[in-house]
């Protein structure tokens, strides 16, 4: 990521390397480190990255089925599993059969859990506050706008 950022800081917003470079990988770059990584940092050293991801998509969509956490992270039912017993572990998830197949397991964050996640958003949008301080009162509310426009479209694909 570090690499994408240096050779995005090197290109000027002029210049024809810029302009060659698709605006969905620029947005990514520019998203990943000015967006995503407020966020992310919090959890430091705690844990790894698709557990995070794992914990995030349960405090937006509630409990999931095993199988849907893996095709939403884009790993197997094994390593789900794998994480999940971690998460149990922690007391930030909770794991029950499935009402409708028993063979399925259903994740579900746990109070603790709920409270985790929780605390790292805050803590994200504090950072991100800070990141955008530099700009005027309008432009983060063009920026905000901006963003929830993206996110709008991006959830019809």
């Amino acid at each position: 990521m570090a690499e994408c950022n240096q050779a995005l800081a090197g290109i000027g917003e002029s210049s024809a390397a810029a302009a060659e470079l698709s605006p969905a990988y620029r947005m990514r770059v520019v998203f990943e480190s000015k967006v995503v990584a407020p966020y992310r940092d919090t959890y430091r050293g705690e844990l790894g990255q698709a557990q995070v991801e794992l914990l995030e998509l349960l405090y937006m969509h509630g409990p999931l089925r095993q199988h849907e956490l893996a095709g939403e992270l884009r790993t197997t039912k094994q390593h789900v599993s794998k994480m999940t017993a971690r998460l149990e572990q922690m007391g930030l998830v909770a794991r029950s059969l499935d009402d409708a197949d028993g063979r399925s397991r259903v994740i579900s964050l746990s109070d603790a859990g709920r409270a985790y996640v929780g605390r790292h958003i805050a803590e994200g949008s504090r950072w991100a506050r800070e990141l955008f301080s530099h700009l005027s009162e309008e432009e983060r509310k063009e920026l905000d706008q901006a963003m929830l426009t993206v996110v709008r479209l991006l959830e019809k694909a």
